[in-house]
């Protein structure tokens, strides 16, 4: 009986180690983490929050498993949930131990330059490096359409199927047919190119320019805008609005765009206007231009859909013939005509003749020329930074301007350097006030970095501070940037520059972080009581309005830049790169606009408090 039972038992055991599921094999033991600094999630999804990180080799007690995620037992006694294949099982470990290192029949080489290789399978994934084609990786496991090699000994990484090709045994995997696309921003790094979209799901080419919402809401600030003739898929549908990937995350448009009478979301008039610039019309002069981005398509049409007739390399020289959009039609060096997408190109601005007379000198980018002198005019063109126009009439805050082809139009005053006439101030409250920018970090010190697309801070730190320069000198102030550009400098050197200027005040420009990643918002710091906190105060009302971010209150911190500083000085954390949306929105162009507009109303409102107080 004893003997019956024994066997029963084992009979019993193999059977349910055969029909045991493959999670159920996971949930067995334990596993070790393979990666450093793996983040450790609140929920088994990618958007749930960051609830720690771990090191590389840590063993961790299995509890459960969903789908590709893993819960474990962490070291403090709480739970998390981590990535299947940033983690190993024990039993995985052991059996490489017991085997020796071999390297796989399939390998892989990579079909472009500098592509990006990541810590998962998919392009939210941070770049743990690049490789290049001629060097062969062997391929660990897939996941999809995304490849694991074994870049070294130690380090493994993924990539995208489409963008390698398979050496050694087995057919080589091929890129999909070429979709005419262009490629969006890569978030975690350059060199590799997204996905041509429409792998999965129903797709749209697009016959507007929509503008592109982190949510269904157009009320909030916009993250970006597409182009027409760019194909996107769809996600999925929901009263108007269309959900699709875009810059590594999910976002949305409204289809209301699509019709013509409803109104679209507006750009701030600094410098952008409301309207798009006329379509069609010629270069006003001659103008040179580089490729970008390697094996530009030289098209027939303005679109992603008309004939490719060649490939250019990056580095290439055009001559830009017109402009549609954002389309140029070029010429190559070796007499090849066709359109290029804006967005591949340098355009190099001419230098231009000084006119006789008074002129202006166009300060900022894609600065809007209407038939009259109000914003209720229409767009007919728009200047370059640089271009000088002699002027020809004025009529209240507005140039009216001459082009070499015997046009005229009209730019806002406060838009332009006046030379020979004077100068346009829209608020005498900054005329003759000495303000120091300071575009925190910079050079080998990038300070924060974001955790869902790698933003560097020192990055959008210079980003905003430079919309601001612009917005305070176009009010008459006269602005000293500790950096305009990515150096490095000591603490002790940016409250020099603003004691050596006699600076009426000190901005400095930040964007933070947490280890709560749910944490959100907008602080404007100070040190000193009096003029420093009052503009601290002024500054946080606006910022928060202008940009809608989470008002986290403006209060007291003890920075060197503040407390050594004897300027009236603050210090903005303009958003946390730290929490998914915020730091979304800080990339974003009009976002890091509206940042600037915020902190300019501020600084405008302090400005004028004093002249009212007699100050």
């Amino acid at each position: 009986m004893f003997v019956r039972q024994k066997i029963l038992r084992s009979i019993l055991t193999v059977v349910c180690a055969i029909s045991l599921p493959v999670s159920a094999a996971w949930a067995a033991g334990s596993v070790q983490v393979t990666v450093d600094k793996l983040n450790v999630r609140s929920g088994p999804s990618l958007q749930d929050a960051i609830v720690t990180t771990l090191p590389n080799k840590t063993v961790l007690p299995v509890i459960s498993t969903k789908n590709d995620w893993i819960q474990v037992k962490l070291p403090n006694g709480q739970s998390g949930w981590v990535a299947n294949w940033l983690v190993s099982s024990q039993q995985q470990q052991q059996q490489q131990h017991q085997k020796p290192a071999t390297v796989s029949a399939k390998q892989v080489e990579s079909t472009t330059t500098n592509l990006n290789v990541r810590s998962g399978p998919g392009q939210t994934y941070a770049v743990v490096q690049t490789i290049n084609p001629g060097t062969r990786y062997p391929i660990v496991q897939t996941n999809g359409e995304w490849l694991q090699i074994q870049l070294n000994a130690g380090t493994k990484g993924w990539v995208a199927n489409w963008l390698v090709k398979e050496v050694g045994a087995g057919q080589a995997v091929s890129p999909p047919a070429t979709v005419s696309t262009p490629p969006t921003t890569n978030p975690a790094g350059t060199g590799s190119q997204p996905k041509p979209p429409a792998v999965q799901g129903a797709s749209l080419i697009l016959d507007f320019a929509p503008y592109v919402y982190a949510t269904p809401d157009a009320s909030t600030p916009a993250i970006g805008q597409l182009h027409a003739g760019e194909k996107i898929t769809v996600l999925n549908r929901q009263n108007g609005w269309i959900q699709f990937p875009y810059d590594g995350v999910n976002a949305w448009l409204s289809t209301d765009q699509t019709n013509p009478n409803t109104s679209q979301p507006t750009l701030p008039e600094n410098g952008n206007g409301n309207t798009q610039p006329q379509t069609g019309q010629p270069s006003s002069s001659s103008q040179s231009a580089t490729v970008k981005t390697d094996g530009l398509n030289l098209r027939s049409e303005p679109n992603t859909t008309s004939a490719i007739q060649a490939t250019l390399p990056a580095g290439s020289k055009l001559t830009v013939l017109e402009k549609q959009e954002d389309w140029y039609r070029i010429n190559t060096a070796d007499g090849k005509t066709g359109w290029v997408a804006g967005w591949h190109i340098t355009v190099n601005q001419p230098s231009m003749p000084t006119p006789s007379g008074p002129y202006v000198t166009i300060m900022n980018p894609d600065t809007n020329v209407r038939s009259g002198p109000s914003t209720d005019h229409p767009v007919i063109k728009q200047v370059q930074p640089g271009e000088k126009y002699g002027i020809a009439n004025k009529s209240g805050e507005w140039f009216q301007v001459n082009f070499p082809d015997g046009s005229t139009g009209y730019i806002a005053g406060w838009l332009v350097s006046a030379n020979g006439a004077p100068a346009v101030v829209r608020s005498n409250d900054l005329a003759g006030k000495v303000i120091v920018v300071d575009a925190g970090h910079g050079g080998t010190d990038g300070g924060s970095t974001g955790s869902s697309f790698s933003t560097l801070e020192k990055t959008v730190n210079l980003q905003v501070s430079l919309l601001l320069r612009n917005k305070l000198e176009a009010a008459g102030a006269k602005v000293v940037m500790t950096r305009a550009d990515d150096r490095k400098l000591t603490l002790q050197q940016r409250v020099d520059i603003a004691i050596q200027n006699q600076a009426d005040i000190f901005v400095s420009v930040h964007h933070n972080t947490h280890p709560n990643s749910a944490t959100n918002g907008s602080i404007i710091f100070y040190y000193s009581q009096g003029n420093s906190s009052k503009l601290a105060s002024l500054v946080q009302t606006e910022l928060v309005k202008a940009t809608n971010y989470k008002d986290m209150n403006y209060r007291y911190g003890n920075y060197f830049v503040l407390r050594e500083n004897p300027v009236p000085s603050i210090l903005a954390e303009i958003s946390f790169l730290s929490n998914y949306n915020d730091e979304i929105r800080a990339r974003s162009e009009k976002q890091q606009d509206l940042a600037a507009e915020g902190l300019f109303k501020g600084i405008v409102q302090y400005f004028n408090t004093q002249s009212n107080q007699g100050g």
